[in-house]
């Protein structure tokens, strides 16, 4: 495998967040006390190097007539790899699967003049070397007839970490020096603390701000990734805690003489690896009519390298920190790309009627890189209908 653990870490407490994040508003008809929602079909495809990722998910969203909503996501990773990393002894390209679940409920209370939005979910992935186990709840308070809104969140995450040897000789010494295959059995666990504001200035000026704070322990390098180190095959050893400050805000403004957004987003962060990082990025949003519309982005991405982060030559044996991850250096890139959403509301078609209101979107994103990783493609088509 040529993820390291830290990068599926992260993954997987993004992943537990997932089912807050993106939850969108669903509306039953109380009436007729039917449930409403919308399916979505999405097909997501990365690719650099070294990986190809290919992704299909598919989400259900209901909402009840007493308020209560219910979704629930399926993602299956089709992960395409060639390196010495992927646990056998010669270069070899093999394909692994990725299954990953995740359900979430949530229910707003109405305060009179403010609403409460509880909401709580979780989800399992599971690879063949690799299961995580994560929950989250989370809380949103309405205030000023929605014109502010408090947020917070807490999400955890319990991951087991193991090796499964393919092509090859089949074993590969551990840290102790044995070579049974079962000699690997390692944990990780964290949990995510977040805090947010949102905040409409004025009818076409909206501000966001938010915090983050993660703190994971237990195993966080690769499995099979191994360092030379003073001519010795080491496998990697990162340490074993680690502490993550992230702080990002949005400014979104929007001309409706043109029907164009403008986002001007900031990310900074900070760990406890000495790893630093900003991200600035700006979005352009635009209608085209009442069917489409197009955005463009641009994204920078620079960080400073981990404190144990050295080239393979400059490590000496009495070194307890080593790592071969690109991720851990210091580097930085640039995203371009664009997206195109067609709203099929002009659908008239009594037999068609089903289709009024789906939404097709499609996005393309190209990364240039100056880690060892490369450049890389990012792509999805989605297909969101209403019922």
């Amino acid at each position: 495998m040529v993820r390291g653990s830290s990068f599926r870490a992260g993954r997987s407490v993004l992943g537990v967040l997932l089912l807050c994040l993106l939850s969108s508003p669903i509306r039953a008809d109380e009436v007729s006390e039917s449930w409403t929602g919308h399916v979505e079909a999405r097909g997501n495809y990365y690719w650099e190097r070294s990986t190809r990722v290919m992704a299909p998910e598919t989400i259900l969203r209901l909402e009840s007539p007493s308020g209560v909503d219910v979704d629930a996501a399926y993602l299956v990773d089709a992960i395409t790899s060639a390196s010495q990393a992927a646990g056998a002894l010669v270069d070899v390209e093999f394909t692994e699967l990725r299954h990953d679940v995740g359900l979430g409920v949530g229910y707003e209370f109405d305060l009179g003049e403010e609403q409460l939005e509880l909401r709580g979910g979780a989800r399992v992935s599971k690879e063949p070397d690799y299961l995580s186990l994560g929950a989250n709840v989370s809380a949103a308070l309405s205030l000023d007839h929605r014109a502010t809104i408090l947020r917070a969140s807490v999400a955890t995450v319990h991951d087991e970490i193991r090796q499964n040897f393919r092509r090859g000789a089949g074993a590969r010494p551990d840290a102790s020096g044995n070579t049974s295959v079962g000699a690997f059995d390692e944990n990780l666990d964290g949990v995510v603390l977040s805090v947010g504001w949102e905040q409409i200035l004025t009818p076409v000026l909206t501000a966001q701000v938010t915090y983050e704070f993660g703190y994971l322990r237990g195993f966080l390098a690769n499995a099979y990734r191994r360092v030379s180190v003073a001519d010795v095959l080491r496998p990697e050893n990162h340490p074993s805690t680690r502490r993550r400050n992230t702080l990002s805000g949005r400014l979104i403004y929007y001309v409706p003489q043109s029907g164009t957004g403008f986002h001007a987003l900031y990310r900074a962060y900070f760990d406890s690896w000495d790893i630093g990082a900003i991200t600035p990025e700006v979005r352009v949003y635009q209608e085209i009519g009442r069917s489409l519309s197009i955005r463009a982005r641009y994204r920078h991405y620079r960080q400073t390298r981990a404190f144990f982060y050295q080239a393979p030559e400059d490590y000496v044996a009495e070194d307890v920190f080593v790592t071969a991850d690109p991720k851990m250096s210091r580097f930085h890139s640039h995203l371009g790309g664009a997206q195109l959403l067609v709203h099929f509301d002009f659908v008239r078609a009594p037999a068609m009627a089903w289709f009024r209101g789906a939404t097709l979107d499609f996005s393309f994103d190209h990364i240039w890189n100056t880690n060892r990783f490369g450049n890389g493609v990012i792509s999805t088509i989605g297909l969101r209908v209403p019922f």
